[in-house]
């Protein structure tokens, strides 16, 4: 675990991270490529409905 603090030594100097946090203190870091889109689910959903998809709920009755 990385404490908040010492997070400036494990950054790169250009990109975007990904910061997990567990009780307060780093527990991982993950760098975002260029080909990568980071977004919530609801705003996957907003790209894709926009994009001319639909989004369709599982049928929750079971046979």
């Amino acid at each position: 675990m990385i404490e908040k603090t010492e997070i400036g030594d494990h950054l790169p100097d250009n990109g975007r991270v990904l910061v997990t946090l567990r009780n307060g203190k780093i527990s991982a870091l993950r760098t975002a490529h260029d080909d990568e889109h980071l977004a919530s689910l609801k705003s996957l959903f907003e790209l894709a409905e926009l994009s001319g998809f639909t989004i369709v709920e599982k049928d929750k009755t079971k046979v």
